[in-house]
């Protein structure tokens, strides 16, 4: 890998913490929206669970009104027949006027309960247990295995599962065996305060997955806006950086190029410098090359003297005597 030269060094390393700075924002805004995906799906899933278990709650309610009352008569009809499971004295009866009335215990009332629920409302209810006097109450797998559960003292199953390809929070609670639901279960040898069976609820999470799709959606563009604000403010930032490190490095470059040029021409500046061959008669120079020059010209050419043409007291008085050059000299 090639590594980048002196002077780009900075903005080399910008470049990269840039980057860096892009993928920590990015992973940040990714770690809020995962957050915020998660808290949103406990969310509208702990909704879900407090609309099965205000319908378990209701249920109990109901069912234990019909056990103090041990059970309700109505009239027979298409939709509420006799009860043939139902092994007790005076199930079916005759109102005065001749009309047939029937038995409803709590559980066959609670099956009826759930029958509406599911056409009105979507909300599915069954109830169940391992050892059902009605063989329409016998547990799905996922209910048998909730109620084995329940025998090792776990007080609640929940879980979303698949219902007929559609998604469902389920829920399945147990109920306990009170003194009058022996009237109906005694001969099965439950005692009061045994776990008798549950009751599991079916709520459907299509209505909450919608909900919650709706709410993650708008977070989703929340934190996509909050991002782009963040790298438009980043890149504005180190861009401002940029600049100020390009102009810093063109002004090194430019400090460079004076050094440069002021190195070329110190390089170029003629020193005279050592030993000179010079001959002891004429007094010319003898050159790196061989040839001798003047001594006026060597000195031009190797420095930057300029010579002004005198003439010294002695040579005024030997070749000029007639001149009187140097008065002061006398």
């Amino acid at each position: 890998m090639n590594r980048p030269e002196p002077n780009k060094r900075e903005s080399y390393w910008l470049g990269r913490y840039t980057w860096f700075m892009l993928i920590l924002w990015t992973a940040i805004v990714g770690a809020l929206f995962l957050f915020n995906f998660m808290s949103i799906r406990k969310e509208f899933h702990a909704l879900a669970r407090l609309e099965a278990l205000a319908s378990f709650n209701k249920d109990v309610v109901y069912r234990r009104w019909g056990t103090l009352h041990g059970g309700v008569y109505v009239p027979v009809t298409e939709k509420t027949p006799p009860n043939i499971y139902l092994k007790v004295q005076e199930r079916d009866i005759s109102a005065p006027s001749g009309k047939k009335l029937t038995l409803v215990n709590p559980a066959y009332m609670t099956r009826q309960a759930h029958e509406l629920g599911k056409e009105q409302y979507g909300l599915r209810g069954h109830i169940t247990s391992l050892k059902p006097l009605n063989p329409g109450n016998a547990p799905d797998p996922w209910e048998t295995e909730a109620l084995t559960s329940f025998e090792h003292g776990i007080p609640e199953v929940a879980t979303v599962e698949k219902i007929d390809g559609e998604p469902y929070f389920r829920l399945i609670r147990p109920f306990i065996t009170e003194k009058g639901c022996l009237k109906c279960h005694a001969q099965q040898g439950y005692k009061v305060g045994d776990i008798r069976g549950g009751i599991s609820l079916a709520v459907p999470m299509a209505p909450y997955l919608a909900a919650a799709k709706r709410r993650i959606l708008q977070i989703a563009i929340g934190l996509a806006f909050l991002w782009v604000l963040g790298v438009a403010g980043l890149l504005v930032g180190m861009g401002r950086i940029r600049n100020r490190i390009q102009e810093k490095e063109a002004a090194e470059q430019e400090r460079n190029r004076y050094v440069k040029e002021l190195q070329e021409a110190l390089k170029e500046v003629k020193q005279l410098s050592g030993l000179l061959p010079i001959c002891s008669h004429c007094k010319q120079i003898r050159d790196d090359k061989g040839y001798w020059n003047q001594i006026e010209s060597y000195i031009g050419a190797h420095s930057e003297v300029n010579f002004s043409h005198g003439i010294c007291p002695d040579c005024a008085k030997k070749f000029y005597p007639e001149f009187d050059l140097y008065p002061e000299s006398k």
